[in-house]
């Protein structure tokens, strides 16, 4: 039986100072599906440009059973267009959707959208596997875990399944099943895409519970672990079957376990992994983990820090105190980190005020940043912040799905403070006083190593001003 895995198509997917990666979920679920004798095939619609012609082509040609679709927020409307299509051409063929929108919103997902046949809510690979063996062999439908099915007008939810304890029992994700070489942007902010370069997991999960964050929706508060051993065994493939010049460790907190993070160094420096980077947080970190991170490779570590005002900090849940933010940037500036980079958001609890902002401009502009990025709170399903902000109408009548993206249109919600029109201004203002110092484009233009980089920095320039000047991303 044939399975057909679909990423819709993005509405800022040709936006050139995003970020834009490969479907590793897909490629996780294809690995899996394949474990169990299924033919898989990945349709990634952020770097082939959609028709329904196309996908009609697609369908002509693999000829699958079953369409997944995995959808984000501001793509579940494509997600469900793309299973119209599919309908269209032919009613038998079985349509899933899963992904971080199905997993906040379950039941509603299957009310609002009728193309959808079935969704699949927390881990995916152990579900779809079944569902697949379902539509195989029609065997108790009721019995498959993480499950959410029509049953004629009504909407059923079978109990949520477990989460796979041993990840090492999911084969290496299926990369061959890319292309590469067709993204716009970068794979991590200061690499670009043109880069070879792939995305890495070593554990899945995170411990926190930011209130502006969906992840435990998918995999609750834990943490699970790859085999370091496992680990080798997949860098030693990327280093001799694709050649990968950088990889991005995607773990949602890389360095939670300082004698691992060390281990892990190790591993990557002795299999000839030349450049790397992470995600973290200043509160996991040391300097001594810093300076092995260094020796092994890493080119840059980014620190999710959100607000510089304790009092916001304390409403998200951070975990976190401004000085040991503090501390973990002077850190990985000493250890000679090349990039190291600060995400905040602004509005990230709903009562931030101009006294807390302020705040955090002092702080981006006092630390060694590199690079930086203020996005708008989008307030996701799933999240706290979703649930205060539509307890408290701050979320629009007319905002849609569409609309629920950090960067590029004007938010269709408020604050308790400021309008939508205000949470852009800030936007704008914030990242044009740090990126068009005087001193910090000199610093950016000496630390350019190859003709490579400087086209990179250029074109993100250029980007950087359409969007101050037009309000635009694309």
């Amino acid at each position: 039986m044939n399975v057909l895995l679909i990423r819709p198509p993005n509405p800022l997917q040709h936006v050139k100072i995003l970020t834009h990666t490969k479907p590793m979920n897909l490629a996780y679920l294809a690995s899996y599906l394949r474990k169990h004798s299924f033919k898989v095939c990945i349709v990634d619609y952020e770097t082939r440009q959609y028709s329904d012609d196309d996908l009609f082509q697609i369908l002509n040609d693999k000829k699958p059973s079953i369409i997944g679709v995995s959808c984000m927020t501001p793509t579940i409307r494509n997600g469900a267009k793309i299973c119209y299509v599919v309908k269209k051409y032919s009613n038998d063929i079985v349509t899933v959707v899963g992904g971080p929108h199905a997993n906040s919103l379950p039941v509603q997902v299957l009310k609002e959208f009728s193309a959808f046949d079935y969704l699949i809510y927390g881990e995916g690979e152990v579900t779809l596997l079944e569902l697949c063996n379902y539509v195989q062999n029609r065997s108790a439908l009721e019995q498959i875990k993480g499950l959410v099915y029509r049953n004629g007008n009504e909407i059923m939810q079978n109990p949520k399944r477990e989460l796979i304890n041993d990840l090492d029992e999911i084969p290496f994700p299926a990369r061959d099943l890319f292309a590469y070489g067709k993204q716009v942007g970068h794979v991590s902010r200061g690499f670009s895409n043109k880069l070879l370069a792939t995305t890495f997991y070593t554990s899945r999960g995170c411990p926190y519970s930011c209130g502006f964050c969906a992840i435990q929706n998918t995999f609750g508060r834990t943490v699970r672990f790859r085999k370091i051993s496992k680990i080798e065994e997949e860098i030693r493939m990327l280093v001799k079957d694709y050649n990968f010049n950088h990889i991005v460790i995607a773990d949602d907190t890389f360095c939670l376990k300082k004698d691992r993070t060390m281990e892990l160094c190790d591993v990557l420096k002795r299999n000839g992994i030349k450049s790397w980077s992470c995600d973290t947080r200043a509160n996991t970190i040391t300097k001594e983990v810093l300076v092995m991170m260094k020796k092994s490779g890493c080119k840059k570590v980014a620190f999710g820090v959100e607000s510089g005002s304790k009092r916001i900090l304390g409403l998200n849940n951070k975990q976190v105190t401004v000085e040991q933010i503090k501390s973990a940037v002077n850190w990985a500036n000493e250890v000679g980190i090349k990039h190291v980079e600060g995400d905040f958001i602004i509005g990230s609890d709903p009562s931030e005020t101009i006294n807390d902002l302020e705040m955090t401009r002092k702080l981006i502009l006092s630390l060694p940043w590199t690079l930086i990025s203020v996005s708008v709170i989008v307030p996701f399903p799933g999240t706290h912040v979703y649930e205060i902000m539509r307890e408290k109408r701050m979320i629009h009548d007319d905002a849609d799905w569409e609309d629920f993206v950090m960067f590029g249109s004007s938010p269709k919600w408020h604050t308790e403070h400021f309008s939508s029109e205000d949470l852009i201004e800030l936007q704008k203002k914030i990242t044009k006083e740090f990126y068009l110092r005087p001193n910090y484009m000199i610093q950016r233009l000496m630390r350019v190593g190859s003709a490579a980089e400087i086209g990179y920095w250029l074109s993100s320039a250029m980007a950087f001003l359409k969007w101050y000047s037009r309000g635009r991303l694309n």
